[in-house]
């Protein structure tokens, strides 16, 4: 509350000291100088402690977040789209691979995060039907290509 007061103390005394330095000139031209510098006074003086206001931790007037809060949300979305995107393309090239050998698959893929941001295949799920050959290889090339070991890789259907 103490910086409060000497906000307003600090206008006051400002209208104060405009107000006195009005009543000592006498002249017109000067009157209306005095009366521009004592309004700019009075500004900068109502105005000073907006500057010292930090707007990226104000809260955005649409959303109600904060700077770090809107940068958290859209990492958040980042990564969610980016996991949909390994997920999705590395289902469709698993299933292409399965078609080349004729074999009718689908394939849903889980990644993980290995580091901030990059997201990489982690588990699949192979639906469809299959040989016992064309099995082996798809399994080895998504161990090669993939490095998703046998023991993450479940194959449903036969």
């Amino acid at each position: 509350m103490t910086a409060v007061k000497a906000y307003f103390l600090r206008l006051i005394f400002c209208g104060f000291l405009v107000s006195l330095t009005g009543a000592i000139l006498r002249g017109k031209r000067s009157a209306r100088a005095l009366t521009l510098c004592g309004g700019c006074l009075l500004i900068l003086t109502a105005v000073r402690p907006l500057l010292r206001v930090d707007l990226s931790r104000l809260p955005d007037l649409v959303t109600g977040l904060t700077h770090s809060e809107r940068i958290a949300a859209a990492q958040e979305k980042n990564n969610a789209i980016l996991r949909g995107l390994v997920e999705e393309q590395t289902a469709s090239w698993i299933e292409a691979k399965g078609e080349e050998q004729g074999m009718a698959l689908k394939a849903v893929v889980t990644a993980k995060e290995a580091e901030p941001g990059v997201f990489v295949p982690d588990q699949v799920t192979i639906e469809g039907s299959w040989t016992a050959e064309g099995q082996s290889a798809l399994s080895e090339l998504i161990v090669r290509e993939l490095e998703i070991p046998p023991g993450r890789q479940r194959w449903v259907g036969g």
